[in-house]
């Protein structure tokens, strides 16, 4: 007979429910990495009314499978999980982790939507539900739309220096609102016939670059949605849009010059804490101006900036616009689709160093980034009033150390910048 001792079965009983109390803890790790249809992390301005879920098991040793899921869909996330008011998916025998379809109420635009999930693993155990992830629908329809296209009545070009090429002039426009009450959300929709850069208050609105992007605009414009709640103030505020050719009417690839001119629509909802929503959009109230810095911008040919137009608050409330002209409006038209954007902007991810900086001639240098890449160069040189600076852009070097540009055919892909004192630009 083998007699165990009080302190050695009290031990043992111990180290057995401490590894029970491990092996539950584990089987409790939830899923991680919630994501809608193509990848989207928590969007505001989504596409997809009909979206599906994804998302990543633990990494753990003792979680080998998912055997089932269960997914719940909510209008408010403190109804999850138990009172979800959307959609209950119910326990799904499935290994599938990847899109999931949504089969719950119908869903509209502005609408936010909150879902949450977990997992059966191998063993027949769940794990625990997971964080609660959202969504919010944009525009779906143009119905939803109130604002008009706006641009200048005249909008004019200006020429390459040294070259042939024009490209139509920056449009510059503003407006100012009033707002009377306590904020609870704000969101700004907006798109563009060209390539828009907003400001609200003297700030840039979103960190994206080139938008909305390249889209078949005889079939289809894509919108964006930013939530702009941190750019405005009680009172008076002002907003300003930079409008530029793009891909809408610009010379695209050997097409030429499209018989069109750059134009932009921006619908911003307020809503209210006490429950109420302001719509402030763009119409005949908008003044513009084509008398700024950026004098044009063109996807082939580059950038002309004139320091010396330098209009530092136009976008601010103390601006006078009083030398703007009015703008002309056009109304949407149904034939052609205002859907949002269902993939992800351009950005600036990283910032490059030179490999090699070269001087080839007396004022001319090199400056090698090591790799073919698309960018914006970031400058600090020293300027006399009213010089300008030419910054050429090119793929390759040659054998001898110069830019190989014939690849580029009849793409001027040059900026110029012209100094509005002496000193350092930067």
């Amino acid at each position: 007979m083998y007699i165990i001792s009080s302190n050695r079965l009290t031990t043992i009983i111990l180290a057995i429910l401490f590894l029970v109390s491990c092996s539950s803890v584990q089987n409790t790790i939830p899923p991680h990495e919630l994501v809608v249809s193509e990848q989207f992390k928590n969007p505001i301005g989504f596409y997809d009314a009909t979206p599906s879920f994804s998302w990543k098991l633990p990494q753990h040793k003792n979680i080998k499978k998912q055997t089932a899921y269960s997914i719940v869909v909510a209008s408010k996330p403190e109804l999850l999980p138990n009172n979800a008011d959307l959609w209950k998916s119910g326990k799904v025998e499935s290994e599938q982790t990847l899109f999931v379809k949504y089969e719950g109420e119908k869903l509209s635009s502005r609408q936010k939507v909150y879902w949450q999930l977990k997992f059966w693993d191998q063993d027949k155990k769940s794990s625990a539900w997971s964080e609660v992830a959202n969504f919010e629908l944009g525009l779906l329809h143009n119905s939803d739309w109130q604002a008009k296209w706006i641009s200048l009545p005249k909008v004019d070009k200006a020429k390459s220096p040294k070259t042939n090429k024009t490209s139509y002039k920056v449009q510059y426009l503003r407006n100012e609102f009033t707002l009377d009450s306590k904020i609870e959300s704000a969101r700004l929709y907006i798109t563009a016939k060209g390539l828009f850069e907003a400001q609200i208050n003297g700030k840039k609105v979103g960190d994206d670059v080139m938008a909305p992007g390249w889209t078949p605009y005889n079939k289809r414009i894509e919108t964006l949605t930013y939530d702009v709640i941190d750019h405005l103030q009680d009172g008076s505020n002002a907003i300003g849009i930079s409008l530029a050719e793009g891909w809408y009417a610009g010379r695209l690839m050997l097409r030429g010059y499209p018989k069109v001119s750059p134009k932009v629509m921006c619908q911003l909802e307020v809503k209210y804490t006490n429950g109420d929503v302001k719509t402030f959009i763009t119409d005949e109230s908008w003044k513009a101006t084509q008398e700024g810095p950026i004098v044009y911008a063109g996807i082939y040919d580059g950038e002309q900036y004139d320091a010396r137009k330098e209009q530092k608050s136009w976008s601010l409330t103390s601006f006078d616009d009083a030398n703007w002209q009015k703008v002309v409006t056009e109304d949407i038209d149904t034939q052609i689709s205002l859907t949002p954007k269902r993939h992800n902007t351009v950005k600036s991810v990283e910032e490059l160093t030179p490999i090699a900086i070269t001087e080839i001639d007396k004022g001319v240098v090199i400056f090698d980034m090591g790799q073919n890449m698309v960018g914006v160069p970031l400058i600090k040189v020293p300027m006399d009033k009213d010089g300008t600076l030419k910054i050429r852009f090119a793929e390759m070097l040659q054998q001898d150390g110069r830019m190989y540009t014939k690849n580029y055919r009849g793409a001027v892909s040059t900026d110029y910048y012209t100094a509005k004192e002496d000193g350092q630009i930067e």
